[in-house]
């Protein structure tokens, strides 16, 4: 038998699309790759029974048990707080968070009005002999990506512009080769709900001939020809990940369509690089590059989204019903430093945020008090907190006896501090971010220029008005022209306001009556060292009595530093916990103390025997190993772990008595499932000589 000639490229192609006109009765039919897969339905026993975590909540809290609620919230204050106040907390964060995420969208839909403006354009352009590509440069965070073109694709499906457009997006999974990548874009096709009106319609002329297999793009040529409006249609195909999908099946994407000249293709392809020309060069062959026409399109920088979304949710100068919160300088700082070093990601900042306000609102019973008075139970709340117990100390500390007694004795003078206490927040709310915008301004045409929310940041932890970054700014007025500082004043205060409602900002009218009465412009650093030497700027936010009701610290799990660490990874906040969990500590922290989650004496129920809870073996070993070198030899290792057990009380809860040589096999083999089990967790592993083991160590965790 002579040798079979071995395939080239270019056949694979002509055998893809056209094998099927050779054998009409092994013509496959149109199919769903899912038809093949197993689905498994799981339908939850119904049952009347209430959740068992309201009788294990009150017997931890040492509660009453609550009435069962219709919200997510739970009776807070040991069970004392009525279901009516519970439903209203549960309401007001609902509102809020609402209010905050219509303003996320409206952001996030305007973002890339010019970018989607631009590729409609391209989409309508005039039909030619080579194929439209468009080379759209997203970022390189995928969810963004992804998010920027279904957006994009929801404005084609609302488009009232009168022409019709059948959007199709693969992406790499579909494109393993050129048959599933064809095989995907006729299926998206075949589910337009449009071609299927159109098909009931025109169901005769449009009606696919059995023979067409589907990957067949004559499937699409024959529906395209025999459509009336065809200049009314457009076949838009979306590449989403075109960086992960193969070079040669692109290329053979390419050919394929480009044979199609009479379907008004175009073609949008997402790529995540930094030099388009270059990517196009590397990836698409000579000839691919000759048969298509290219233009190039940028979509907006996902970090600059970011700070414009913080600025409108945390920025604005007033504190109203809909935005009554502010974030502390520990949730600033985790969200600052989380958004700059994870790639930009727009949902991750959503989440984080999200999340703020979630602990907040369910964590907090005080939080009801941003829309009503306090009274009963809420006072003594107010009581409690660490601000009050200190704003106590320090008037204790200038003698003042008679106004503590009142505060410990009396409900007036709580309410009425805490009333004067909103008003300072809603007043720090005005003048600081007067003050940020009156310094973002001065540093305009700086290439350093920092973000409104970096200077809320510096403002929170009172490092702004002494910053390094501040005393440069002023320093450098000195050396502008008259004309360079003439400019600066002219949008000096544009975007401050001199007053909201009944809250006055009298050192900007100052600044504002000082700046124009100068004689010589060189007087404007002094005249804003004036404006910022304001007794609400130079008070730090945390200073200030009932701070924990108007600022959102992330949900506080204990004071573990004295002061503010240099490291984000180092904060204790339950919202970066949630979003980035500390791993390694957990589980050390469950091996060490097994009680956290077995046989929990305040969790029990009427299964529950009077035998005590046995520590698994696997605990014992941790023990050992916590206080063992970093090189362990192994028989060591085993005697003291066998020591650590307590034969009695293992024997007795497998109700056998074991002999001396059954106790040892028994103790040889915890050890060794227990030591497979430390590597598995990636806390041991073996060392090259077979006697001893080493202790992991976690790098950048």
């Amino acid at each position: 038998m002579p040798p079979r000639r071995k395939r080239q490229q270019e056949d694979i192609v002509e055998i893809d699309v056209t094998s099927s006109e050779d054998d009409d009765d092994s013509t496959p039919e149109l199919q769903d790759d899912n038809n093949q897969k197993t689905f498994y339905y799981l339908t939850p026993k119904p049952t009347t029974n209430p959740s068992g975590f309201t009788s294990i909540y009150s017997r931890l809290t040492n509660s009453k048990k609550h009435k069962v609620s219709h919200t997510p919230f739970i009776s807070l204050f040991n069970g004392l707080e009525t279901q009516d106040d519970v439903e209203r907390r549960y309401e007001l964060y609902t509102k809020i968070w609402e209010n905050q995420l219509t303003k996320i969208q409206t952001l996030l839909n305007n973002a890339n009005d010019e970018l989607f403006s631009d590729l409609i354009k391209f989409i309508n352009s005039e039909q030619t002999q080579k194929l439209g590509v468009g080379f759209l440069q997203l970022t390189s965070n995928i969810a963004n990506n992804l998010r920027t073109l279904n957006e994009f694709k929801k404005v084609l499906v609302g488009s009232d512009d009168g022409t019709i457009y059948k959007t199709m997006s693969i992406n790499s999974k579909n494109c393993t080769n050129i048959r599933s990548a064809l095989r995907e874009i006729i299926k998206q096709f075949e589910t337009d709900e449009e071609a299927e009106e159109e098909e009931e319609d025109e169901e005769e002329d449009m009606g696919h001939e059995p023979t067409k297999a589907n990957y067949d793009l004559d499937i699409i040529e024959n529906w395209f020809t025999t459509f009336k409006n065809k200049s009314k249609i457009r076949l838009v195909l979306i590449l989403e990940d075109t960086n992960s999908i193969n070079n040669h099946v692109l290329n053979q994407l390419f050919k394929v369509m480009s044979a199609y000249s009479n379907v008004p293709w175009k073609i949008i392809m997402g790529l995540s690089c930094d030099n388009i020309s270059n990517w196009i060069n590397t990836n698409l062959g000579n000839n691919m590059r000759l048969a298509i026409n290219g233009y190039k399109f940028k979509s907006n920088d996902n970090k600059s989204l970011g700070y414009i979304i913080l600025n409108n949710l945390f920025l604005t100068p007033e504190l109203t019903d809909d935005n009554p919160l502010l974030l502390s300088k520990t949730t600033t700082t985790i969200i600052l430093n989380r958004f700059e070093n994870s790639n930009n990601s727009i949902d991750s900042l959503i989440a984080e945020i999200k999340l703020c306000y979630m602990i907040y609102f369910y964590q907090s019973p005080l939080s009801i008090l941003l829309v009503q008075h306090p009274k009963g139970i809420y006072v003594q709340g107010l009581r409690k907190l660490p601000s009050f117990k200190r704003y106590i100390e320090f008037r204790l500390q200038e003698g003042e006896l008679e106004e503590i007694e009142e505060l410990l004795t009396k409900d007036d003078p709580v309410i009425d501090l805490f009333n004067e206490s909103k008003v300072k927040f809603q007043r720090f709310k005005l003048i600081g971010m007067n003050s940020i915008n009156v310094i973002y301004q001065l540093h305009n045409k700086s290439p350093i220029r920092k973000q409104k929310f970096e200077l809320y940041k510096l403002l929170l932890s009172n490092k702004l008005l002494n910053s390094k970054y501040l005393n440069d700014i002023l320093r450098g007025l000195s050396k502008l022209t008259d004309l360079e500082i003439g400019a600066i004043l002219l949008d000096l205060t544009d975007d401050c306001q001199e007053s909201i409602g009944e809250f006055h900002d009298t050192n900007l009218t100052s600044l504002n009556k000082a700046i124009s009465e100068m004689t010589d412009f060189q007087e404007l650093a002094d005249r804003l060292r004036d404006y910022f030497n304001n007794e609400v700027l130079l008070t730090p936010l945390d200073e200030v009595v009932f701070h924990e009701i108007f600022s959102m610290n992330g949900g506080l799990i204990r004071e573990k530093w004295n002061r503010q660490p240099i490291f984000e990874e180092n904060l204790e906040n339950l919202m970066i916990n949630l979003v980035r969990p500390n791993l390694r500590s957990t589980i050390e922290s469950g091996l060490d103390n097994c009680e956290i989650y077995l046989g929990n004496a305040l969790i029990e129920n009427g299964i529950t025997t009077a035998t005590p809870i046995i520590s698994p073996t696997l605990s014992h070993l941790f023990k050992v190993y916590k206080e063992a070198p970093v090189a362990i030899n192994i028989y060591d290792f085993y005697q003291a772990f066998s020591m650590s057990l307590n034969r009695t009380e293992l024997q007795k809860s497998l109700n056998r008595d074991m002999s001396q040589t059954e106790w040892d096999k028994m103790t040889y083999a915890w050890f060794i499932q227990n030591c497979f089990e430390l590597m598995l967790m990636g806390l041991l592993k073996e060392k090259p000589k077979g006697d001893f083991l080493e202790k992991a160590i976690w790098k950048g965790v």
